[in-house]
């Protein structure tokens, strides 16, 4: 790429989207509801690439690209498109948002969300990009581990139909050992608080094991961030896991509280199996989940 591109986004993701302003191009980047952003909103340190800015802002650039996300108005920006910058959508939950006629690119972080719906959007290019972590950053620090679990949630029992609250509180009233970091909590009583990047890699290595239990979620964050911080996982099984989760290889896979509340005891019983799903597990994340890979996806797009 021989200069940079300009372009207008949306924070609606920050874990994501500070991956994703690792490409080469100068981010413009709005929020929601006109707000103009600091690094805090993005839970990670902030490029120098990248520019908080609200539509007061907007007088003074003319994007190359504009990112189509959910929840955002975007046929407010459509005149940015008809002076000719490219609109690139991307879906990151189990079934897609509308997405304008005029937006001919979807990138999908689930490869089983994008077959299952691009026949339906036959106009469109449809691409998948899952995750990607630079193993430099979340990586395994060799901490002492509390032999406890932990998951990461936000608004957890509100969103109990696609996050599995429910299975989650019955593995924590059982076994006494199940931790909680997020937002939006208040009703958790083991919830333990929000924790940004770098500190969030310290949380992840204090703990001894890592429950996912989404049950409608296309490809959870945060398993995938705590996976190559080499947290031992346990994980329901949906959509697209099985493409990098294996039972009893790099993983444990419980799809009911029964499962889950023998995966823990198990686990925690194992010092052995937590070193070897730790090791196993890190190396599936760095294969997987690679910055690298990522990148290069995406650069590919942005071209």
């Amino acid at each position: 790429m021989k200069s940079k591109p300009k372009i207008l986004d949306f924070l609606i993701h920050g874990g994501h989207q500070y991956e994703f302003f690792k490409s080469h191009a100068d981010f413009y980047c709005m929020g929601k509801n006109n707000e103009i952003h600091t690094h805090k909103s993005l839970g990670r340190p902030k490029q120098d690439n990248v520019n908080f800015i609200n539509k007061d802002g907007l007088k003074d650039i003319t994007p190359d690209i504009l990112m189509i996300r959910a929840s955002i108005k975007h046929d407010e920006y459509y005149n940015f498109v008809k002076k000719g910058a490219k609109p690139i959508a991307v879906v990151q939950t189990h079934t897609p948002f509308r997405i304008p006629d005029w937006c001919k690119i979807v990138v999908w972080n689930s490869r089983v969300s994008m077959e299952r719906f691009e026949k339906s959007m036959p106009d469109k290019k449809h691409y998948h990009i899952i995750h990607g972590f630079d193993p430099k950053e979340f990586t395994n620090i060799k901490s002492v581990r509390n032999n406890k679990i932990l998951s990461s949630y936000s608004m957890f029992k509100q969103r109990s139909d696609f996050l599995g609250y429910n299975n989650w509180k019955l593995t924590s009233d059982t076994t006494k050992v199940c931790d909680v970091i997020g937002h939006g909590n208040e009703e958790v009583k083991t919830n333990i608080g929000l924790f940004s990047y770098p500190k969030l890699v310290e949380v992840y290595n204090s703990y001894s094991g890592y429950l996912n239990t989404t049950l409608h979620s296309a490809m959870p964050r945060s398993r995938a961030e705590a996976m190559m911080c080499g947290l031992p996982i346990i994980t329901t099984s949906n959509y697209d896991t099985p493409l990098y989760f294996k039972h009893k290889i790099n993983s444990l896979i419980a799809n009911n509280p029964n499962d889950m509340i023998n995966s823990v005891k198990l686990l925690l019983s194992s010092k052995a199996l937590q070193d070897e799903l730790s090791c196993r597990g890190r190396e599936s994340a760095i294969k997987y989940f690679n910055i690298k890979d990522y990148l290069e996806k995406w650069k590919q797009i942005l071209e």
